[in-house]
């Protein structure tokens, strides 16, 4: 059976992401110049062109005032899932603005698709150790899945000795959320990250390319994500530091170069069109060597509480 990988999107604007930091508060954004339109109309019509379903990641702020591209992504087949509402990392949220945020998200994008919102991707991958208590409010929220945790070392995210392969994260009763974890490699002890983004354009690409087909011998998946600024050959340039700017700003003119060539190469879909769903694996699975578990399902209003990781 061929791997499942997946292609994903998480659309926000050029100035959302978290290395700019305060530079552009959320009273400012409507007096910016949006690009997100025009770049995630690049996306579309290179996915039209292949024939190829995805999962579009919306923040809520984004559905909310644009929503016709949110429309023109569910029409052409793709999965529409939630990248909360305003790119704030889970960790700078209490429980009740996280929960605020997600809830308004879902709804807006329910209101424009009619159909029901399944997923989650966190704002800079921003599901750890210390932001496990939102596990319960995507259950509550009525998703199906999160796809946030990177099992790696890393200044901003990462779980490093969380699972590798799909899992059940959190359960409640009779209902469970399956984490679909960022993809990454082990060589000897370590753990690198690959499939998208930052990743994708700092990379040699022949090493990317050795990274992917890695995974398929070992019959995992690739979990591949953009953002619709990495597209934009126009992107307009901030002052960073030099770091910032290699981060960020790397290799942008060969992106969709790229990508053409990796969906040559391996078969990418969905996720909820993916075989994945049938690789779960189980908390009770003794193969995981992993349980995320919460001591308590009341997350009191406005007190951010820790959950309790259980390694086995």
């Amino acid at each position: 059976m061929s791997i499942s990988n997946i292609i994903s999107f998480d659309i926000e604007d050029w100035f959302h992401p978290e290395i700019f930091g305060d530079r552009f508060p959320q009273h400012k954004w409507n007096q910016l110049e949006s690009r997100v339109k025009q770049s995630t109309e690049i996306i579309l019509d290179f996915l039209s062109k292949r024939n190829l379903n995805a999962t579009f990641f919306f923040l809520g702020w984004i559905a909310e005032n644009y929503p016709e591209i949110v429309k023109i992504a569910a029409e052409a087949g793709h999965e529409i899932g939630v990248h909360g509402y305003t790119h704030t990392r889970i960790d700078a949220l209490a429980p009740d603005e996280f929960r605020d945020e997600v809830k308004l998200s879902i709804s807006i994008l329910e209101s424009i698709t009619a159909k029901k919102v399944l997923g989650f991707r966190a704002p800079t991958f921003s599901i750890t150790k210390k932001t496990l208590w939102a596990l319960p409010i995507l259950l509550d929220q009525g998703l199906s899945y999160d796809s946030s945790v990177f099992p790696i070392y890393h200044d901003r995210y990462g779980i490093p000795d969380a699972p590798i392969i799909p899992y059940e994260i959190y359960k409640s009763g009779k209902k469970s959320l399956v984490e679909f974890p960022m993809s990454t490699i082990q060589i000897c002890q370590y753990r690198f990250p690959l499939g998208g983004g930052g990743y994708f354009r700092l990379y040699p690409f022949w090493l990317t390319k050795k990274f992917m087909k890695k995974c398929q011998r070992e019959k995992r998946a690739v979990i591949f994500y953009a953002h619709p600024w990495e597209f934009d050959l126009d992107l307009p340039r901030v002052d960073l530091s030099t770091f910032g700017r290699i981060r960020h700003y790397y290799a942008i003119n060969k992106f969709l170069e790229r990508l053409s060539v990796i969906t040559d190469l391996f078969e990418f879909t969905s996720f909820e069109k993916s075989s994945l769903w049938e690789s779960v694996s189980s908390l009770e699975n003794d193969d995981i060597n992993y349980n995320a578990e919460l001591v308590s399902h009341t997350i009191e209003t406005g007190e951010k509480k820790q959950a309790r990781y259980v390694s086995k």
